[in-house]
């Protein structure tokens, strides 16, 4: 996944969860703290996130509060996470209940993606 400004990428990150044995090293939230430090500021604006998977609702937050203005997925978390592993609130209702409006693009190169997750 990756953070854009400007029409360049400004981090480029994966999930470190396990590396880090950190369960809040989610390739998100790992971009959205390199990018603030690169741009010398907590709020994101005018940046976009790209990820392979729509964000879980923790990386949501953190895409909103760090006021990053477009979100870009290709894969559903639905259809790649067990129900058992995830909060199932939908992105709908993130949306509506968040202070910070951030504009989706759904199934961005969605059979790109598809093939990471089901290892084609």
């Amino acid at each position: 996944m990756a953070i854009v400004k400007d029409n360049q990428i400004l981090i480029s990150t994966h999930n470190t969860q396990r590396a880090e044995n950190n369960a809040c090293a989610h390739a998100e939230i790992n971009a959205i703290i390199v990018a603030g430090k690169l741009l010398a500021d907590k709020n994101l604006t005018g940046c976009e996130i790209y990820c392979t998977c729509e964000p879980c609702i923790m990386c949501l937050s953190a895409i909103a509060y760090a006021k990053i203005e477009k979100l870009y997925f290709g894969v559903n978390l639905k259809v790649v996470s067990p129900k058992e592993k995830i909060i199932d609130i939908s992105l709908e209702t993130f949306l509506e209940k968040s202070p910070w409006k951030i504009k989706v693009v759904r199934n961005f190169l969605a059979d790109e993606c598809s093939k990471i997750y089901l290892g084609l």
